[in-house]
């Protein structure tokens, strides 16, 4: 389950933080509030195809950051690929730089 999300210059968005807590969560707000670029956070952190376009326009890169709560059996394949789960949370982070590379971390390893 995802507890929070840490966003950087991603569209409109020049930094925020997101706590989410238990049960259904609802993203609201007015036109141009940001919360698409809330759900394409989360695809980046999924796995998503990264878009230099999604840079902030003037920004070097945008990075997201998102902790997972997560089982034993999820952290014990993170961490036999290297990775290091804390207390049963992970975290993940991709980054996407304005000249189009993207790079992402799972459990403080980079990852193809």
């Amino acid at each position: 389950m995802i507890e929070s999300l840490d966003i950087s210059h991603l569209g409109v968005i020049e930094s925020a933080h997101v706590d989410f807590g238990a049960g259904l969560i609802v993203v609201t707000g007015e036109t141009g509030a940001g919360k698409t670029m809330v759900l394409s956070s989360l695809q980046l952190l999924l796995g998503a195809r990264a878009d230099a376009a999604l840079v902030r326009s003037g920004a070097e890169r945008l990075s997201v950051d998102g902790i997972f709560t997560v089982n034993e059996e999820v952290a014990a394949r993170v961490e036999d690929a290297g990775g290091l789960v804390e207390g049963g949370e992970l975290i993940v982070g991709r980054s996407v730089r304005a000249a189009g590379r993207s790079r992402a971390h799972l459990g403080s390893r980079p990852v193809p």
